[in-house]
Protein backbone atom coordinates (compact mmCIF):
# COMPACT_ATOMS: atom_id res chain seq x y z
CA UNK A 1 0.00 0.00 0.00
CA UNK A 2 2.73 2.46 0.92
CA UNK A 3 4.59 1.59 -2.33
CA UNK A 4 1.55 2.60 -4.37
CA UNK A 5 1.24 5.86 -2.46
CA UNK A 6 4.92 6.63 -2.92
CA UNK A 7 4.73 5.78 -6.62
CA UNK A 8 1.64 7.97 -7.09
CA UNK A 9 3.25 10.87 -5.24
CA UNK A 10 6.46 10.52 -7.26
CA UNK A 11 4.50 10.43 -10.52
CA UNK A 12 2.57 13.57 -9.62
CA UNK A 13 5.68 15.50 -8.63
CA UNK A 14 7.51 14.33 -11.75
CA UNK A 15 4.59 15.54 -13.87
CA UNK A 16 4.94 19.02 -12.40
CA UNK A 17 1.90 18.97 -10.16
CA UNK A 18 2.15 21.39 -7.33
CA UNK A 19 -0.02 20.99 -4.27
CA UNK A 20 -1.37 24.27 -3.02
CA UNK A 21 -3.95 23.99 -0.33
CA UNK A 22 -6.14 27.00 0.28
CA UNK A 23 -8.69 27.37 2.99
CA UNK A 24 -12.08 27.14 1.23
CA UNK A 25 -13.70 29.36 3.89
CA UNK A 26 -11.53 32.34 2.93
CA UNK A 27 -12.89 32.57 -0.61
CA UNK A 28 -16.48 32.46 0.60
CA UNK A 29 -15.80 35.43 2.87
CA UNK A 30 -13.83 37.35 0.22
CA UNK A 31 -10.54 37.01 2.12
CA UNK A 32 -7.08 35.85 1.18
CA UNK A 33 -4.06 34.56 3.07
CA UNK A 34 -2.20 37.77 2.16
CA UNK A 35 -4.98 39.87 3.67
CA UNK A 36 -4.90 37.88 6.90
CA UNK A 37 -1.11 38.18 7.16
CA UNK A 38 -1.04 41.92 6.37
CA UNK A 39 -0.40 44.49 9.10
CA UNK A 40 -3.47 46.18 10.60
CA UNK A 41 -4.94 49.11 8.71
CA UNK A 42 -7.20 51.94 9.84
CA UNK A 43 -10.30 49.77 10.33
CA UNK A 44 -8.43 47.17 12.38
CA UNK A 45 -6.85 49.87 14.55
CA UNK A 46 -10.22 51.52 15.19
CA UNK A 47 -11.76 48.16 16.04
CA UNK A 48 -8.89 47.34 18.41
CA UNK A 49 -9.17 50.72 20.17
CA UNK A 50 -12.97 50.55 20.55
CA UNK A 51 -12.74 46.96 21.78
CA UNK A 52 -10.04 47.96 24.27
CA UNK A 53 -12.18 50.84 25.55
CA UNK A 54 -15.41 48.86 25.78
CA UNK A 55 -14.49 45.28 26.57
CA UNK A 56 -10.94 45.03 27.87
CA UNK A 57 -10.70 48.11 30.07
CA UNK A 58 -14.41 49.14 30.30
CA UNK A 59 -13.31 52.76 30.66
CA UNK A 60 -16.86 54.13 30.67
CA UNK A 61 -17.38 52.27 33.96
CA UNK A 62 -14.36 53.73 35.77
CA UNK A 63 -14.68 57.42 34.91
CA UNK A 64 -13.86 58.46 38.49
CA UNK A 65 -10.27 57.34 37.83
CA UNK A 66 -9.88 59.85 34.98
CA UNK A 67 -8.69 63.43 35.13
CA UNK A 68 -10.43 66.67 34.17
CA UNK A 69 -7.55 68.22 32.23
CA UNK A 70 -6.31 66.83 28.94
CA UNK A 71 -3.03 64.89 29.07
CA UNK A 72 0.18 66.90 28.84
CA UNK A 73 1.27 64.69 25.92
CA UNK A 74 -1.52 66.15 23.75
CA UNK A 75 -2.08 69.56 22.27
CA UNK A 76 -5.67 70.20 21.14
CA UNK A 77 -6.79 72.71 18.52
CA UNK A 78 -8.83 75.74 19.61
CA UNK A 79 -12.07 73.77 19.25
CA UNK A 80 -10.82 70.83 21.29
CA UNK A 81 -11.42 68.43 18.42
CA UNK A 82 -8.15 67.64 16.64
CA UNK A 83 -5.04 66.68 18.58
CA UNK A 84 -1.30 66.54 17.95
CA UNK A 85 1.55 65.16 20.00
CA UNK A 86 2.74 68.05 22.19
CA UNK A 87 6.47 67.37 21.86
CA UNK A 88 6.73 67.24 18.05
CA UNK A 89 3.34 68.17 16.54
CA UNK A 90 2.62 64.76 14.97
CA UNK A 91 -1.10 64.50 14.19
CA UNK A 92 -3.09 61.89 16.10
CA UNK A 93 -6.01 59.98 14.64
CA UNK A 94 -9.35 60.97 16.13
CA UNK A 95 -11.58 57.92 16.56
CA UNK A 96 -15.25 58.50 17.31
CA UNK A 97 -16.29 55.87 19.83
CA UNK A 98 -19.75 57.33 20.51
CA UNK A 99 -21.47 60.60 19.61
CA UNK A 100 -25.02 61.17 20.79
CA UNK A 101 -27.19 63.78 19.06
CA UNK A 102 -26.62 67.21 20.62
CA UNK A 103 -30.33 67.69 21.32
CA UNK A 104 -30.28 64.90 23.93
CA UNK A 105 -30.35 66.29 27.47
CA UNK A 106 -27.61 63.98 28.76
CA UNK A 107 -25.76 63.31 25.52
CA UNK A 108 -22.57 61.27 25.81
CA UNK A 109 -19.59 61.70 23.52
CA UNK A 110 -16.55 59.46 23.57
CA UNK A 111 -13.42 59.84 21.47
CA UNK A 112 -10.03 58.22 21.32
CA UNK A 113 -6.87 59.83 19.98
CA UNK A 114 -4.55 57.23 18.42
CA UNK A 115 -0.79 57.75 18.08
CA UNK A 116 0.20 55.60 15.09
CA UNK A 117 3.92 55.76 15.91
CA UNK A 118 3.82 54.93 19.61
CA UNK A 119 0.79 52.58 19.40
CA UNK A 120 -1.07 54.23 22.27
CA UNK A 121 -4.39 56.03 22.57
CA UNK A 122 -5.93 58.61 24.87
CA UNK A 123 -9.60 58.38 25.83
CA UNK A 124 -11.95 61.37 26.27
CA UNK A 125 -15.47 61.08 27.73
CA UNK A 126 -17.84 64.04 27.88
CA UNK A 127 -21.48 64.22 28.93
CA UNK A 128 -23.85 61.97 30.84
CA UNK A 129 -25.78 62.44 34.05
CA UNK A 130 -24.07 63.79 36.09
CA UNK A 131 -22.08 65.64 33.43
CA UNK A 132 -18.45 64.55 33.23
CA UNK A 133 -15.49 65.69 31.16
CA UNK A 134 -12.83 63.04 31.72
CA UNK A 135 -9.50 62.12 30.08
CA UNK A 136 -7.63 58.82 30.49
CA UNK A 137 -4.50 57.33 29.00
CA UNK A 138 -2.18 56.68 27.39
CA UNK A 139 -3.17 53.06 26.86
CA UNK A 140 -0.94 50.87 24.68
CA UNK A 141 -2.21 48.35 22.16
CA UNK A 142 0.10 45.69 20.77
CA UNK A 143 -0.21 44.26 17.28
CA UNK A 144 1.64 41.25 15.89
CA UNK A 145 2.87 43.50 13.04
CA UNK A 146 3.32 47.28 13.06
CA UNK A 147 0.21 49.07 11.77
CA UNK A 148 0.18 50.54 8.27
CA UNK A 149 0.43 54.31 8.06
CA UNK A 150 -2.62 54.86 5.87
CA UNK A 151 -4.25 57.73 7.69
CA UNK A 152 -7.57 57.49 9.45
Amino acid sequence: MSRWFAAAALAMFAAGCDFTFENPHLGVRGLSEEYLKAPPGGREIKAAVVNDIRERRALHLILEEGRRESPAELKLDKYGVEAVRAKDGVELWRIVVKEDPVELVHAVNEWAYWDNEQYVYFYHYEGGNPHRDVWMGPFPIKFSKPPEDEGH
